[in-house]
């Protein structure tokens, strides 16, 4: 009879250090606290007011990108454009001086001079979207990024700026024969580049009145 009890307790001792061992955590408390890891809301808006001024301040005039880029595109390209991975598509901030052309619902048109000539450039004024700005500030390294979300939340945060900050007073106000002054992102690929059908996506523009 006492062997049985031994027993006995015995197993109630294993089942009481099991039990104090392992416990189970609903699926959606792991999420949250994951989601919580890392606020792309907070860090985009860091980014935005305290690293992008100075990127701003120092983009390359689209003139002097396409000057380089003529004489040695690996050597421009290496300088005045950044990229996230490896490949073709390389995002660049630059600068230009324009006169609007053209008003139409989702972009505008600016005539913007290269020397003796003239260059048309478009304005995305409604489908901010991508990669671009975030990728052209070369702000953000992949490698502090495992999870590839996280990289996408930064980006659509960083367009949600532009789309609630920078275009809305300016749509009102601008019109055509303006002179614009404007600062934003652009996406090149290396192996075709296409200088007649850039876009830019804005991230500072400035009425010259």
């Amino acid at each position: 009879m006492k062997r049985y009890i031994k027993y006995l307790l015995l197993i109630v001792v294993i089942g009481l250090v099991a039990y104090k061992s392992v416990y189970v955590k609903k699926l959606s408390d792991m999420k949250v606290t994951t989601d919580e890891k890392f606020d792309a809301v907070a860090f985009s808006k860091k980014l935005w007011d305290e690293k992008l001024p100075a990127k701003i301040n120092n983009a390359v005039e689209l003139a002097t990108f396409i000057k380089a880029a003529q004489a040695n595109p690996a050597d421009a390209f290496s300088k005045y454009s950044n990229a996230l991975g490896i490949g073709n598509y390389r995002y660049a901030l630059i600068k230009i001086e324009g006169l609007v052309a053209v008003i139409n619902e989702d972009d505008i048109m600016l005539q913007v001079k290269m020397g003796d000539s003239l260059m048309t450039v478009k304005l995305a004024t409604e489908f901010i979207y991508g990669n671009a700005i975030r990728d052209a500030s070369g702000l953000v390294d992949v490698k502090d990024f495992p999870n590839t979300m996280d990289l996408n939340n930064i980006s659509e945060e960083l367009n949600k700026m532009v789309r609630k900050i920078v275009l809305p007073l300016f749509k009102v106000a601008v019109k055509k024969g303006d002179k614009l002054i404007v600062t934003g992102a652009i996406e090149l690929h290396k192996e075709h580049i296409k200088w007649s059908e850039l876009e830019i996506i804005p991230v500072q523009i400035q009425i010259v009145q």
